[in-house]
């Protein structure tokens, strides 16, 4: 017999093309009426509130006396709630988030009741190719997708998606989407014509005799005459059973009929039937980059600093944490981390931003600086923390307080440490304080920013350095040598051409790499959804252009050469967007191009002052081989794509948009034959297209100024979003954006760049251990206890043991293909949290974790910090892990003594 499995839900787009207040005062009406549609009797059975729990946070805002109804639905099964906290892009989210995000979203669900554990993304603009991994570290068994799926591949409803890591969950494809039976009529005989239109479209599709209904859209309210449809297509009907149904359970019944099951790997992104959007990675660059340092601060600088200042016995801030966290999952949504809002969402989005950095920041220096100051307060030191906790030799930037100009920097074995001072002014210490700015009495000293080299023996901790002041600097040996336009080290000569293109020559493989760092501009007559060419383009590059070349500082350990060009770009689309216009304007470009003396890498900064419209920035890199393939960092590993797609047949199968290789990528992309390769890290900048075969093109810069347009070239019919303007994803203004070049020798694991990506993501924070107030201390005795301008820093202090003089090595992993991801202290317990993952391709073996505290015990979870499989122990301070296969990540959890 065939089962209809008829499902009421909701689709809510928390903000959009209106903001999240506007669509809050809807929510609030949308579930007044769906508790008194459940309450009022049981024929309408249940309602799926889009597999997100934030919605219950936003409505009880406004609504906390209804918790308790909530609950009682929730526990009954008859609303359905979770797993996610928010529906997210799936791309622009790292891995960490992408946990946290069902963290968040499992634990407030279970103060309701149980939470739907299917992997429900109806709307993300494609799909990661790590989500199964990602959905069987909560025991998600299942994803229920739209967008992204080959449909002439599979043929049907379900598949078996096999993830980048090789982890499987049944997939269920929704070919006519999550709204196939939205907004059906009152009038039953009209909705039975619907209804029956719709199931035999979907029975083409279903390789068993269940077929999912989905009655609900975008922001749709409960339809109450539902359940009295229901019971008269039940009277009518001997052969078919319609009942209101759950997706779990839907699930349960395809898994019963046991059907055979084609098979997807890895990333989906075919737009065959439903639009992927790729070009999202590059919409309002600003806000990809704000994303990425706001993951970085909380994973690589609160948590592991606050988890050192825990394991030294003060307080965890696992709620300012996890407010954090959920500021930031709020911003991650797919059409908000996508770009294709609203102006005055993504205003709003900003602020949340803000708030997650003031929040972060605040505890991050709270604790470090406790920590520090804990160290020493009679000796001036300088505490450094191993942020990228990684091991090897790291870049330190920092800044000395200090009466005199002149200092060496010592380790704890009374060794002297090379720095090199980048900036030096002088700074009146009493107004860094609310409590000595009004004593009239000023404390003068010098700022002095230096750089210096750190070896770090291990993955998390921190080394302490002494500050010994009025004692000649040393000259060290020079690391750099520098000429008019040259700047080599002992890893690479690198030459800058006239136009400001750069030649490289890698000494290790004896490659030379010419015409390194062009600029290309060209039009973009797409929306934020989609890039898309003027019909008759103009591209422009700055090949052609002369460049003013400047060698901004050439110290001994690093050297940085300024680059200024003047591009001149056509201002904006004319002719109904079809061409670029013949006035241009001036678009300035300037590059900070930094070669250190210890590091393989190449850094840059580029601002570039956006002056036009309608355009796409993109920076090249040719990488001097031909390969067919590129290797992007996806979440928790690395995915091979195809730098080119066969798209000749899409107009005539009408595929809902030209499919582009525009990829997105974590925090690198590299191109190897692998013998050879080049590496382009990022910090924030998503997008990467390969030319040629050959050319690595990262976007800087993708000016747009409508939300949605309908007939681009790329992508025919209706526009995506709705046609409103946009003006600031023209981005205008200053942009800066950095990004770092490593030619390597091998393939990507043997050219390590997963962890050279995350050193050039994450460097190491340094802390002072105090401040000395010397002139305002002798005239004002009794403003001893005023003069540290952070109480919260004393009170972390106060709780904190005395942690010694000297370098504290929390843990040291023992292969470096095993990076780590997360340092916490766990949720539920007193225990601590290390979530690593093997960002090789092949399994890892017979890993030791080396504690530098005693464990009492130590056991492997899951993502949600559950389960208890011991771990083997050789003594009480290191735990061998079992193998981690390949792109995988693992949660090990360790009970103190």
């Amino acid at each position: 017999m065939t089962k209809i499995h008829i499902i009421p839900h909701t689709h809510w787009d928390r903000e959009w093309y209106k903001t999240f207040q506007y669509f809050r005062v809807k929510l609030v009406y949308a579930i007044d009426k769906l508790l008194e549609i459940l309450e009022s009797g049981d024929s309408f059975e249940n309602f799926m509130l889009d597999g997100q729990s934030i919605v219950l946070d936003d409505y009880l805002q406004v609504k906390p006396e209804n918790f308790q109804r909530i609950r009682s639905l929730v526990q009954a099964r008859r609303l359905i709630i979770g797993p996610w906290y928010i529906q997210p892009d799936e791309f622009a989210p790292d891995g960490e988030s992408l946990i946290r995000n069902l963290m968040l979203g499992i634990d407030i669900s279970r103060k309701f009741g149980e939470p739907m554990m299917v992997g429900y993304l109806p709307d993300s603009f494609g799909q990661s190719g790590q989500l199964p991994h990602i959905l069987k570290g909560f025991g998600i068994n299942s994803a229920v997708v739209m967008r992204g799926i080959d449909a002439e591949k599979i043929k049907q409803s379900e598949f078996t998606w096999e993830g980048t890591n090789g982890d499987e969950v049944l997939g269920i494809y929704l070919p006519e989407g999550y709204s196939n039976a939205m907004h059906l009529p009152e009038d039953y005989s009209k909705a039975r014509i619907r209804l029956a239109c719709m199931i035999r479209k979907m029975r083409k599709w279903s390789s068993t005799k269940n077929i999912l209904i989905l009655n609900g859209v975008d922001h749709q309210f409960p339809q109450e005459y539902l359940a009295g449809h229901i019971n008269k297509l039940n009277t009518k009907n001997k052969r078919t059973t319609y009942i209101f149904s759950t997706l779990e359970e839907y699930i349960k019944d395809i898994i019963k009929s046991n059907p055979m099951l084609p098979r997807l790997k890895g990333d989906l992104l075919a737009p065959t039937r439903n639009r992927v959007h790729s070009s999202i990675a590059s919409t309002r660059i600003y806000q990809k980059q704000k994303n990425r340092r706001m993951e970085a601060l909380l994973e690589k600088y609160v948590e592991p600093i606050a988890a050192i200042g825990w394991l030294l016995n003060a307080e965890y801030p696992t709620g300012l944490i996890n407010q954090a966290w959920k500021l930031l999952i709020q911003n991650q949504t797919h059409d908000g981390i996508c770009g294709c809002c609203t102006d005055e969402v993504h205003c709003e989005m900003d602020q949340r931003f803000v708030d997650v950095k003031n929040i972060g920041e605040t505890l991050q220096n709270a604790y470090a600086r406790a920590i520090s100051r804990r160290i020493s307060t009679e000796r001036l030191t300088l505490t450094v923390f191993n942020n990228a906790l990684t091991q090897g030799r790291q870049l330190v930037t920092a800044s000395i307080f200090t009466t005199d100009k002149d200092f060496i920097l010592r380790d704890p074995g009374g060794n002297s440490i090379p720095y090199q001072i980048d900036h030096i002014e002088e700074v009146d210490l009493s107004q860094f304080s609310i409590w000595t700015l009004y004593l009239n009495q000023k404390e003068e000293a010098y700022q002095i920013d230096i750089s210096f080299y750190v070896d770090f023996d291990f993955n998390l901790g921190y080394k302490v350095f002494e500050i010994s002041e009025r004692e000649p600097i040393q000259e060290f040996e020079e690391g750099i040598t520098v000429s008019s336009n040259t700047l080599e080290n002992k890893f690479t000569r690198l030459e800058i051409n006239r136009n400001g293109s750069l030649t490289l020559f890698d000494k290790t493989t004896g490659i030379t790499y010419p015409e390194m760092h062009i600029f290309e501009d060209c039009g973009d007559a797409g929306d934020t959804y989609n890039y898309s060419p003027a019909k008759n383009d103009t591209v422009i590059t700055s090949q052609d252009v002369e460049a003013e070349i400047n060698i901004g500082s050439d110290g001994p350990l690093k050297a940085t050469a300024m680059i200024k060009l003047e591009m001149e770009v056509p201002i904006s689309l004319t002719n109904q967007d079809q061409e670029r216009s013949a006035e241009l304007v001036t678009l300035p470009v300037t590059s900070c191009v930094t070669m250190h003396a210890d590091l393989r890498r190449i850094d840059f900064v580029t601002q570039v002052n956006n002056t036009a419209l309608d355009h796409r920035l993109r920076v090249l890199f040719p990488a001097g081989m031909m390969t067919e393939y590129s290797y992007a960092e996806t979440q928790f590993g690395t995915v091979r794509r195809d730098n080119k797609l066969d798209t000749k047949d899409w107009e005539k199968q009408k595929w809902s948009e030209k499919p582009l290789p525009i990829y997105s990528q974590q925090k690198f992309v590299d191109l190897n034959n692998g013998k050879q390769g080049l590496a382009v890290l990022n910090r924030g900048l998503p997008e990467y297209e390969i030319y040629n075969n050959s050319t690595i093109a990262i976007t800087l810069v993708r000016s747009v100024g409508m939300m949605g347009k309908s007939n681009l070239l790329i992508r025919p019919g209706r526009p995506s979003g709705i046609s409103i303007p946009t003006p600031d994803a023209q981005c205008s203004g200053l942009q800066t954006l950095e990004y770092s070049i490593l030619p390597h020798a091998g393939n990507v694991t043997e050219g390590n760049i997963p962890k050279a990506a995350v050193e050039y993501d994450t460097s190491p924070l340094a802390v002072q251990s105090h401040l000395e107030f010397k002139n305002i201390l002798k005239k004002y005795k009794m403003m001893t206890g005023l003069v540290s301008y952070e109480n919260l820093t004393l009170h972390i202090h106060d709780q904190l043991d005395q942690p010694g003089n000297v370098d504290f090595k929390v843990l040291t992993v023992s292969n470096e293909n095993l990076l780590i991801s997360a340092v916490k202290k766990a949720e539920k317990e007193n225990a601590l949290i290390i979530r690593l993952y093997n960002a090789s391709g092949t399994p890892v073996e017979h890993v030791a974790l080396n504690f530098g505290i005693n464990i009492k015990a130590g056991y492997l979870t899951n993502f949600n910090e559950e389960g208890s499989e011991p771990l083997e122990k050789s003594n009480s301070k290191t735990y061998l892990l079992p193998s981690v296969k390949g792109f995988s990540a693992i949660t090990a959890k360790f009970v103190l003594e």
